[in-house]
């Protein structure tokens, strides 16, 4: 009996030891780690907030070029026909939208469906305001109708795009 009060004597305090030593290593090992992923985030969120601003910036550029004021003064309306500015229009928001296709990468997924829907109802209104032009109209009679629609609308589509994108914004910073 006295060797078994030894023995457990000797290995009880060595088990309580080694458990105690292997918990506090543990909570050592995991607070490193929470340690360095914190550090890896907030590296990435370094690099990833000027991108993100950028990719805002470009979509808030986007708005303001696909503006029926905006879009229509880069066009020569001189000789051209309604039928042929509609064309011109399109293929603008087209390659608008295109140049800045990969920016959904850094915008919220709510802000982009926003931004989709701004494209498409400006895309719409073309083509409602093309469908009520008379054959013969010219492109600043068409353009005139274009803008008298657009302001016609309290909240556009394109005004409700560019909130939220300013929403975004506010809560990144």
């Amino acid at each position: 009996m006295d060797l078994l009060t030894v023995i457990l004597a000797a290995t009880i305090p060595a088990v309580l030891i080694l458990i105690i030593v292997y918990l506090v290593i543990d909570k050592m090992l995991k607070a490193e780690n929470t340690r360095r992923n914190f550090e890896v985030r907030k590296s990435a969120m370094q690099t990833m907030t000027p991108i993100r601003l950028k990719a805002y910036e470009r979509m808030v550029i986007f708005l303001e070029r696909i503006n029926p004021e905006s879009i229509l003064t880069r066009q020569t309306l001189k000789d051209t026909s309604a039928l042929q500015l509609q064309s011109l229009l399109l293929q603008q928001i087209r390659q608008e939208w295109e140049h800045n296709i990969s920016q959904q990468l850094y915008i919220k997924a709510d802000s982009w469906i926003m931004l989709r829907n701004a494209k498409e109802s400006m895309v719409q209104l073309i083509n409602t305001c093309a469908a009520e032009a008379t054959m013969s109209a010219s492109a600043l009679d068409f353009a005139k109708l274009i803008i008298e629609t657009y302001q016609s609308v309290e909240k556009t589509p394109l005004d409700a795009a560019l909130a939220m994108l300013k929403v975004d914004i506010a809560k990144m910073g």
